[in-house]
């Protein structure tokens, strides 16, 4: 079983959560998901940064839908997205789905969930946004607090690898070096 690499950046007096990322390494490659805002929306979608820890170019490959079996899309450093078949190995994709649960039940919820009530009203309650994606209340002293944006790293996680796909994922927010 691998270990998942997490990290999550939360504006408690704008957007709320900002994005949430979980990955690990399979031999040369990085496979992860990822959810944040894009355009006052939220996006979520699992990656692979192929090639990552080889000399080789490191592409990157995202689900179109947050379906690591569905339709799946090679991102260009031009921006342009091009189909591609799922370059998750088969044996891969059931602890990747595994990993993304786990991080979704520990750190998130979700408005449209019908056992976020309770959630929902723990953040009101220290005036924080509740949106469609949330972090857990339970979970936000996790956080590393700052003047506008608050943020948690799992213990030795590579942020190279967090920059790297921050420049290309399709969100609002790129993460800082």
């Amino acid at each position: 079983m691998s270990q998942a690499h997490v990290h999550l950046a939360y504006a408690p007096r704008g957007p709320g959560l900002l994005y949430g990322v979980m990955w690990f390494a399979v031999a040369d490659d990085i496979l992860g998901w990822f959810i944040g805002a894009r355009d006052g929306e939220h996006v979520a979608s699992y990656f692979v940064l192929q090639d990552y820890y080889s000399p080789k170019e490191t592409r990157f490959f995202r689900s179109l839908e947050d379906d690591v079996r569905g339709s799946w899309a090679e991102v260009r450093a031009s921006g342009a997205e091009e189909p591609s078949p799922s370059p998750v190995p088969e044996e891969a994709s059931h602890e990747l789905n595994r990993l993304q649960d786990a991080f979704v039940r520990h750190w998130l919820f979700f408005d449209d969930d019908p056992h976020a009530g309770a959630e929902g009203e723990a953040l009101r309650q220290r005036e924080l946004p509740v949106r469609h994606a949330n972090i857990r209340a339970s979970q936000l002293d996790k956080l590393q607090t700052g003047a506008a944006i608050w943020h948690h790293d799992s213990p030795d996680t590579d942020r190279s690898v967090l920059i790297h796909l921050s420049r290309r994922w399709p969100l609002d927010f790129e993460a800082e070096g």
